[in-house]
């Protein structure tokens, strides 16, 4: 089991990835007010055939040719589950692939989110060649961010390169910090 929330959406981003897309979208929601706690994550890649879409979240289904087993979707499923919430997948081919997840906010099993910075500047400068964009929802306040953003005021300069990767955690992390503590 996944400790952390990021982590899940780490796994899926990449899955995204695999799955060819120049677009991946990443909404996170704190509805502390509300109870809930949800993200959701939509690309534009090839989508999930249909003879593995059908047991998604069967351990023993994967589109991995190295491994047999493919945990991600089942744990998240059975996380979702636990703690009052759901898990719902849909995709098609050649179009993309949209994955919403939900809980409690306040459920004892609920994992914590985790370094959700890390995960995302992880992400951008790991996949230059792709837009990513990231929301984050804490109550009634919000903080969006983006590679096509990034991009048009570095123009040539390398998202790997150190100096923006420490800019872009310093930048989520505070703005992260800001909608919390507004």
């Amino acid at each position: 089991m996944m400790k952390e929330l990021s982590l899940h959406i780490l796994d899926i981003a990449q899955n995204s990835v695999r799955a060819k897309a120049s677009d991946v979208k990443i909404v996170v929601k704190e509805l502390v007010d509300a109870n809930i706690f949800e993200f959701y994550i939509e690309d534009n890649g090839s989508g999930i055939p249909d003879e593995i879409f059908k047991t998604i979240k069967d351990p023993f289904t994967t589109s991995r040719t190295t491994r047999k087993v493919g945990l991600g979707i089942p744990f998240l499923n059975n996380t979702c589950l636990a703690c009052g919430g759901d898990l719902i997948i849909t995709t098609k081919i050649n179009e993309g692939t949209k994955l919403l997840a939900t809980m409690f906010y306040d459920h004892i099993d609920r994992p914590p989110l985790g370094d959700i910075v890390s995960t995302i500047v992880g992400l951008i400068t790991s996949n230059e060649e792709i837009e990513i964009s990231y929301t984050h929802w804490y109550n009634n306040q919000s903080f969006e961010f983006s590679t096509s953003e990034i991009k048009e005021v570095l123009g040539d300069m390398s998202l790997a390169d150190i100096r923006i990767y420490r800019w872009m955690m310093d930048f989520v992390k505070e703005n992260l910090e800001e909608i919390k503590n507004a």
